[in-house]
Parts: C-alpha cells; structure tokens; sequence
C-alpha cells in the first residue's frame, strides 16, 4: 500500500491543451459572464431565493444524522488513538489518510456539495453536549476578542502541519496535534460555550462557508430547506475572523500547488529538513498574505469607488470567496480523494498498524483507474474555471443589492481582476505540478 500523498497533490496527466489556451479561456468566461451579468442581472436575486422550501422527509433523517454522528465520534476516538498508540508510520496507520483526506478534503467537499454536514458528525459537539449536561444552562458569556481569531490562527497551524512540517505525515505527530486541538476547542467551550466552538472550531468555521453555497440549508430553526446552489452564501453574515479563514485555507492551497510545480520543487529542495522547514514556513505565509492583499486591495478599491468603508465592502463580498475555495478544493485534491479514500477503507482493518485484517481489505491495493486521466484533468480545470465564474455572479448580486447599477459596475473592476489573477494562477499551479 502506497504512503499517503500528504504534502501536496498534482494532475495525473496533461491536458490535451496548453496553458496559455486555458488561460485565455478561463479570462474569456470571467469577462463575458461580466458582461452578461451586468446586461441581464438588474436585480438582486439570490437573497430572495435563500431561505428555499422545507426538504420532503427532513424528519426522518434524524435518526440517520444520529447514527452518523455516533459513527464520527466512534471514528474520531480510534483515529486518536491510532495516533497516539499505533505504528508511526504513514503507509500503515489510519491517522494521515483520516486527517489529511477524509476530514480536511472529503468533508469539505461534502459540505458544498450536500450542505454542512459538520454539526451533525462533529465529535467536538458531542463533547459540548456533555459539558453542557455536567455544567447544566448558563447566560450567555462574552467571548474576548482574540478568542474569536482561533479558526484562522487554527488554520495555519494545520496547513504548517500538513505542508512545512518535515514528518507532517507521522501518525504519532498527528495523534498529538489532535489531543492539542481537542484540549483547546473543550477549554474553549468549558469557558464560552457552544457558540464559541461553532464559530472557533476550525473545521466548523470552513464547513459552514463552504455549506452555505450547498443546496441543502438550515434556516433560523434549524430545519433543513432545499435551494438553489450559491444561493446562501446571500445571507452569509461575515465576521472578520471567518474572512480570515477562507483566505488562509486559499492561501495554503496556493502553496501547496506552487510546493508541487517545478520552480517549488526546485526552491524547495535541500538536505537541511529544519532549514526547509523554515523556508516553507515562511513561504506559506507570503502565500496566504499574497492571497489576502489581492483581495484587499480589490476591496479597498470597491469602497473608495462607492463611498462605503472598507471593512463593509470586505464584509459584503467576502462570500464571493468561497466558490473559489471550493474550486480550487477540487482542482488540487480531488485525485487525493478518490485514490486515498480506497486508502482509508483498507486501513479501517488494521488502524494501527500491528497487522491485523478486522475485515478481510487490510492487504488490497489502491484501483488508480476508478476514474481516467482525462477525466482528472477537465474535472480540475472545470473546477477552478466554474469556481471563479461562480465567485463573479455571487460578487455581482451582492454589488446591485448594495449600489446603485453604476456603482455596482465600478465596484466590481478590481473585483473582476482579482478572479483573473487568481484563476490564471491556479492553472498555472496546476498545470505545472
């Protein structure tokens, strides 16, 4: 059995064109869904379409969404403790594919693709029901403000475990990152409660942005609605820290992709693990603050152009965002998913490494032609082409919800900039891995 892919992911084979084909390609769509958008798209819509109609047997999924939870709680206890007490070694423990592929990448597209399913599957929940029911009810507390930074601080120091650190992928490292997140997510709650975890947990935080462009909601109840896809991410509500999230999480993804091309390769190779270690640490860092200023910029731009303030303007197209991250999920990652999650099946037979086969898969190998070359390939362009595209019409609605026609238009140039920069450069990051 193969080691697990950890520190960055590419194409498995070229596309039949070029990148400068692609590229024009992908400046084509975004510059015509533009125009369009500011022809035909007068109105705001998406807001009105938000809140969607009941979805038919939402009852009955009740004692499924507790089975699943039971089930992620009883997966979450043995991947730590696979960590903490199994062989630490990659390609025989169950830790790096759960964390690094099931939780970060399959959960993540699941959520966008279904909706978010992290509050139901959460074992962090489970561990707040139960500090809620030794605590009994209490007011509400006020939560200081660096606490609420833990999500994107969080973020970080994930992506610095996965991408920089030189065994990222031990299983006995990943067993002790994950007692150390536990103990700060249930000190967190002991002190501030459910609502801190739902916004701090970082798992949370990232799932809920990508659930919101899902087309399966919840509304102010809690009771799951049926939509249209991107519709939610109209009466996404944006803090500061959240914002945070999606441009670490876009940032330590262009990194990984950047890591895997051939100048990453090249910047990035030496004996020195620790020396390296530093120098991509510090390379994670440029990316994710590259990422960020482009955004910001573009946001400055808006606000001055309109009259509006700055932290308004971040706050108002900030959804705008998560398409793009949803699309770049895939583009990076969705060959990962689909080798390794074979990966994870097979190791639920032996966890921890000592050689055991629970349910006869423990020696079957990887089928790397489930799905075809091509299809990889246009799957990953596709993504990162409709993401952006996707990111424009959220931009674009939530631009004439706030301004008039003219300044909706004006306060979109930047905006239509940064989404080019951004696809041409995630062709280039894939296309060049």
């Amino acid at each position: 059995m193969i080691p697990i892919i950890a520190h960055g992911v590419g194409s498995r084979g070229d596309l039949p064109l070029p990148l400068w084909q692609f590229a024009w390609a992908a400046v084509a769509a975004l510059a015509i869904s533009f125009v369009a958008l500011g022809a035909l798209w007068t109105q705001p819509r998406l807001a009105a379409l938000a809140d969607g109609r009941p979805l038919p047997g939402a009852a009955a999924l009740k004692p499924v969404g507790w089975l699943l939870g039971a089930i992620s709680f009883a997966l979450f206890v043995l991947v730590l403790g696979a960590g903490l007490f199994g062989e630490d070694r990659a390609d025989q423990n169950i830790a790096p594919v759960a964390v690094y592929v099931v939780l970060w990448v399959g959960v993540a597209i699941a959520a966008a693709l279904v909706g978010d399913i992290w509050p139901t599957i959460s074992p962090f929940e489970w561990i707040a029901s139960g500090i809620e029911k030794a605590r009994g009810a209490r007011a509400a507390v006020d939560i200081p403000s660096w606490a609420s930074w833990t999500a994107p601080f969080m973020g970080v120091m994930f992506l610095t475990l996965e991408l920089v650190h030189p065994v990222g992928e031990s299983p006995r490292l990943i067993g002790i990152a994950a007692t150390i997140y536990t103990a700060v997510m249930v000190t967190g709650t002991w002190l501030w409660g459910r609502g801190w975890l739902r916004s701090n947990d970082l798992f949370a935080a990232l799932f809920a942005l990508l659930g919101a462009m899902a087309p399966i909601g919840r509304d102010e109840t809690g009771s799951l609605r049926l939509r249209l896809p991107l519709v939610g991410l109209a009466s996404l509500v944006m803090t500061p820290a959240m914002t945070a999230v999606l441009l670490v999480v876009l940032g330590g993804t262009t990194f990984d992709g950047f890591s895997e091309s051939e100048v990453g390769r090249g910047l990035f190779d030496g004996s020195d693990k620790w020396g390296l270690a530093s120098f991509k640490f510090v390379g994670l860092l440029v990316s994710i603050v590259v990422i960020a200023a482009l955004f910001l910029i573009a946001t400055r731009f808006s606000a001055s152009s309109t009259g509006t303030s700055w932290s308004s303007a971040i706050a108002d197209f900030a959804p705008s965002l998560v398409p793009i991250a949803f699309g770049y999920t895939v583009a990076h990652y969705a060959q990962l998913l689909i080798d390794e999650t074979q990966t994870f099946t097979f190791r639920l037979s032996d966890p921890f490494g000592f050689g055991w086969d629970l349910f006869g898969m423990a020696g079957n190998r990887i089928n790397f032609n489930l799905v075809s070359v091509d299809a990889i390939a246009w799957l990953q362009v596709v993504g990162i082409v409709l993401g952006h595209v996707a990111a424009v019409v959220v931009a674009h609605d939530r631009a004439i919800e706030r301004f008039d026609s003219q300044n909706a238009t004006r306060s979109q140039l930047a905006m239509l900039f940064v989404m080019v920069v951004y696809s041409v450069l995630g062709l280039w990051l894939l296309l060049n891995a």
